[in-house]
C-alpha cells in the first residue's frame, strides 16, 4: 500500500460558503473499493481546497481509476459505506476518471461549482427499520419473525404544508366536511405510527370465545355513514385537541381552511387512513429515495438526504418485495395514508409489520443442548411450531405434542392435528456424512401396517452473490430421490455438493447459505393428512396415527441408532435463553431403526344450526319472523354446535337491536353438558327464558342469535378455522293483541 496525495479544487465559491470536509473513495476497473480518506477543505486565495493522502496500492488500481467526491454527512450512527451508485445518487456526488502514475502517483481534481455548490446545503436523515411477519405462538403470546433478503424501498412524502397548498378549493372543504364527521366519532388513535384503524364488522362476527390461535386479518374498512350532531362537549371529550382546529373552520372559507389545515398536521394525521380517496394526491408527492436489502435480522438502513434548513420531520412510506418462486413480489404495499410513518424521528427503528400470507419470515433453528456424552445426533423437533415429547417422556406443557398425540393450545384442550403439518428436525454438526447422508419420514394408521412415505418435495434456498448489487437466492432440493430419501443439508454451502453448475457466473461470486431459513424452508417433510380434502371422507379417517423417522447412510442402506452410529433425541424443555433441552430416545420409541411418535388427525368439520324459537303462550309466525307473546309467556331458544369426535367449542349470543342479552348467551365445549342457561340432549343445547328477560324495557323487540363453532384442530402453528361453521337466525316478539 502507498499513500498517494490528493488535491481537490472547488471553483468559484463566495465568501460565507463553507464545506468542512469531503469524501474520497477510488474505485479499481471492476468497480471494487480500493481505498478511501476523508480530505479536510480549507480556504486558498479564491478557492476551496481539499488536501489529503488516500492509501491504496498503485499496481492493483491499474493506471485508470475513478475517483468518487462527496460531502461528508453525519448519519449518528456506525452505518456501512453505501455503494459508488448509491453514494452518487444520495449525496449528489462527482465521479472522475484519473490515472495514477505508478512512479509518482497523485490525485489531482477540479470540480465546477455548479457541481459542488448543493454539498453546503445538504444534511442527512438515517432511516432504520425491522421488517417482520407478526405471529402468535400456541401459548397465546405474539412474535415478530424478521423478513430477511427482501427489498426494501423507502419513500418520503412531501411535506403536509406542501400537499395541502396544491389541493383544489373543492377538496380543501371535502377534506374539512370528512374530517370534521370522522373527529365526531370516538375512534381509537393507536400508538405507535404507522396508524392503522379496526374494520367494519363481518356478517357473522368471530365470537371471543374461543379465541383463535392466529388474529384473522383486519376486514375491509366501513363506508362512513350519517351521524346525528353531537354537542360540543361530547366531541371534545374525546378530541378535543383536533375540535379546537375544526372549530375555527368548519364554517370558514376555503383559504382559510387551507391555512389552518396546513399548520395542523400533527393532530389530522391518525385521521387520514380512513380518507383512502387521498392516496390519489398522494401517489404523485411521493419521492423515493433508497431501495436496500434486509440483513438476517430483517433489518435495513438508508440515508435520506435533504436539504438543511428544512424543520419540518420527514415523511417516510415503506413498500417491500420478497423472492418467491423465483420472481420478486410485492409483500408490502399499504395506501400512503395509513403505511406512513408521519414526523419520523431520525434513527428511531420503524417496525414495518408485513400482514401478506405469502411472506416468508426467517426463522433460526433452536439452539440445543444435547444429552451428555452424545456428539453425534438427530432430532425430530416440532409439528409447526409445536415441540414434540415423543411417547416415552413425562408430562409437558401446553403447545406441546403430547405422548397421546393430541396437545392443548390456549382454550383449545386435547385438541387433534389436521391439513398440512410440516416437520422439522435438527441435528448435529457432523452430519452429514458418508455414513449418515439421508432421511425419510413416514405415517401410517394405528400401530401396524405399511408405512407411506411423504414424498412432498423439500427445497432450500442459497445465496448467489455476484460482483455488485445483484443478490439471488436460487434453491436446491433436499428430496426425494431413490428410495423417498431427502438429503440432510450441509452446513456450508458448496455448489459442487449440489451439482450446482457455476460456469456462466462472473469472477468473484460467492455461494453460501443465508443465515435463517425462510418459514416455507423450516421443514424437513410435509405431509397432507388423511380427510385434508373431503370433508364427507374427514371423520372416518380420524384416529391415531403413528409417524416415523429414519436415517439412512450415502449408499441407502438404513442406519440403526446406536452408541457407534447417532442418537436420536428428543426435546424435553426449554431453557430461559432459549435453548432445548433434550433425551436420548427411549428402545419403546425406536420401531425398525426408526425413531416414532403418535398424532391425533381429525379434519372433520364442525356444523351449527339454530332452531326456530318457541313460544309457550302465544302465537308464532316463521313466515314473517313475528312471534306475538302473551302475558307470563317464556320463550325456549335451542341451538346445535357439533362436531363428529367432539373436538370443538363454542359460543352463542342473542342480540335485541345492538344491544347484547347476556343472560342468554352460552359457550364452551360442544359436549358440555350444560352451558349457562342451556342444557345439552344430543348436539342440542336448549334453555327457557321469561319474555321479560329478554325484552327488557322494549315492549316489542327484534333479536340475532348467532352461533360460532370453532375446530380445535390445528396444524401446530394456526388453529384451522377452515373448518369453524357458524349461523345466525332473526326472529322478533311483539306484544299479542287482544
Amino acid at each position: 500500500m502507498q499513500a498517494v496525495p490528493v488535491l481537490i479544487e472547488l471553483t468559484q465559491p463566495k465568501p460565507d460558503e463553507r464545506i468542512e470536509a469531503l469524501r474520497a473513495v477510488v474505485y479499481d476497473r471492476t468497480g471494487k473499493v480500493a481505498g478511501q480518506t476523508i480530505l479536510k477543505v480549507a480556504a486558498e486565495g479564491a478557492t476551496l481546497i481539499a488536501k489529503g493522502e488516500i492509501k491504496l496500492d498503485p499496481k492493483a488500481v491499474g493506471d485508470t481509476a475513478r475517483l468518487l467526491v462527496a460531502p461528508v454527512v453525519e448519519t449518528g450512527a456506525n452505518e456501512p459505506l453505501p455503494g459508488r451508485a448509491e453514494l452518487l445518487k444520495q449525496l449528489k456526488g462527482h465521479v472522475e476518471t484519473v490515472r495514477l502514475a505508478l512512479r509518482r502517483p497523485e490525485i489531482r481534481v477540479q470540480i465546477p461549482r455548479p457541481v459542488w455548490w448543493p454539498w453546503f446545503r445538504l444534511c442527512v436523515c438515517l432511516v432504520r427499520g425491522r421488517l417482520v411477519k407478526r405471529v402468535v405462538l400456541p401459548n397465546g403470546t405474539t412474535l415478530d419473525l424478521p423478513i430477511c433478503h427482501a427489498r426494501v424501498t423507502l419513500c418520503e412524502i412531501d411535506r403536509w404544508p406542501r400537499l395541502i397548498r396544491v389541493l383544489p378549493d373543492r377538496d380543501i372543504l371535502r377534506l374539512r366536511d370528512d374530517l370534521l364527521e370522522l373527529i365526531r366519532r370516538p375512534i381509537p388513535i393507536p400508538d405507535p405510527p404507522p396508524f392503522a384503524f379496526p374494520g367494519a364488522i363481518p356478517d357473522v362476527p368471530e365470537p371471543p370465545a374461543p379465541p383463535p390461535l392466529l388474529s384473522r386479518p383486519l376486514m375491509p374498512m366501513a363506508a362512513p355513514v350519517a351521524l346525528a350532531t353531537q354537542p360540543v362537549e361530547a366531541i371534545a371529550a374525546h378530541a378535543a385537541p383536533t375540535f379546537r382546529l375544526i372549530e375555527e373552520i368548519q364554517h370558514a372559507p376555503a383559504e382559510v381552511v387551507r391555512a389552518r389545515l396546513s399548520l395542523g398536521g400533527m393532530l389530522l394525521f391518525p385521521y387520514l387512513c380512513r380518507l383512502p380517496w387521498l392516496d390519489a394526491l398522494f401517489v404523485t408527492r411521493r419521492h423515493c429515495f433508497a431501495t436496500v436489502t434486509t440483513g438476517d435480522d430483517g433489518r435495513f438502513t438508508a440515508l435520506y438526504i435533504h436539504a438543511c434548513g428544512d424543520e419540518d420531520r420527514p415523511d417516510i412510506y415503506v413498500s417491500a418485495q420478497q423472492f418467491l418462486g423465483g420472481v420478486w413480489t410485492t409483500i408490502h404495499a399499504p395506501s400512503i395514508t395509513c403505511g406512513t410513518t408521519w414526523n419520523y424521528h431520525c434513527g428511531d427503528e420503524i417496525t414495518v409489520v408485513v400482514t401478506d400470507p405469502r411472506a416468508q419470515p426467517c426463522v433460526p433453528d433452536d439452539p440445543v443442548d444435547p444429552p451428555p456424552g452424545v456428539e453425534t445426533w438427530v432430532m425430530p423437533h416440532a409439528v409447526g411450531a409445536m415441540p414434540i415429547a415423543g411417547t416415552a417422556g413425562g408430562p409437558v406443557p401446553a403447545g406441546w405434542v403430547r405422548p397421546d398425540g393430541l396437545t392443548t393450545y390456549g382454550v383449545n384442550v386435547n385438541a387433534p392435528f389436521g391439513s398440512v403439518l410440516g416437520f422439522r428436525q435438527q441435528h448435529s454438526l457432523s452430519i452429514p456424512n458418508d455414513g449418515l447422508y439421508y432421511f425419510r419420514w413416514s405415517w401410517r394408521r394405528g400401530t401396524t401396517g405399511d408405512w407411506t412415505a411423504m414424498t412432498t418435495p423439500i427445497t432450500r434456498s442459497y445465496v448467489r452473490d455476484v460482483p455488485g448489487p445483484a443478490v439471488q437466492f436460487p434453491t436446491v432440493q433436499l428430496g426425494p430421490v431413490g428410495d423417498n430419501l431427502f438429503r440432510f443439508k450441509t452446513q456450508l454451502f458448496s455448489p459442487a455438493d449440489w451439482a450446482v453448475d457455476t460456469s456462466a457466473d462472473p469472477a468473484g461470486t460467492t455461494y453460501y447459505w443465508p443465515i435463517d431459513s425462510g418459514m416455507g424452508e423450516i421443514y424437513a417433510a410435509k405431509w397432507t393428512t388423511p380427510g385434508t380434502n373431503s370433508e364427507l371422507a374427514a371423520p372416518g379417517l380420524a384416529d391415531t396415527y403413528q409417524v416415523r423417522v429414519e436415517v439412512f447412510a450415502k449408499n441407502g442402506v438404513r442406519v440403526a441408532p446406536g452408541a457407534g452410529t447417532f442418537r436420536f433425541i428428543v426435546p424435553t424443555g426449554v431453557a430461559p435463553d432459549g435453548t432445548l433441552n433434550t433425551r436420548i430416545a427411549d428402545a419403546s420409541e425406536i420401531i425398525d431403526d426408526g425413531f416414532v411418535f403418535s398424532l391425533v388427525i381429525d379434519n372433520s368439520r364442525c356444523s351449527a344450526s339454530i332452531a326456530p324459537p318457541v313460544i309457550s303462550a302465544g302465537v308464532s309466525d316463521d313466515d314473517c319472523g313475528f312471534i306475538n307473546y302473551a302475558p307470563g309467556a317464556s320463550v325456549t331458544l335451542a341451538f346445535s354446535p357439533s362436531h363428529p369426535n367432539g373436538r370443538a367449542r363454542f359460543s352463542f349470543s342473542l342480540t335485541r337491536g345492538a344491544t347484547d342479552v347476556p343472560a342468554a348467551g352460552a359457550g364452551g365445549e360442544v359436549l358440555a353438558a350444560a352451558s349457562g342457561a342451556y342444557t345439552r340432549a344430543g348436539t342440542t343445547f336448549s334453555g327457557s327464558f321469561a319474555v321479560g328477560t329478554l325484552m327488557g324495557t322494549c315492549p316489542n323487540a327484534a333479536f340475532a342469535e348467532t352461533l360460532y363453532v370453532a375446530a380445535k384442530a390445528t396444524d401446530g402453528t394456526v388453529r384451522l378455522s377452515g373448518y369453524d361453521r357458524s349461523a345466525v337466525r332473526a326472529f322478533a316478539l311483539a306484544q299479542q293483541t287482544p
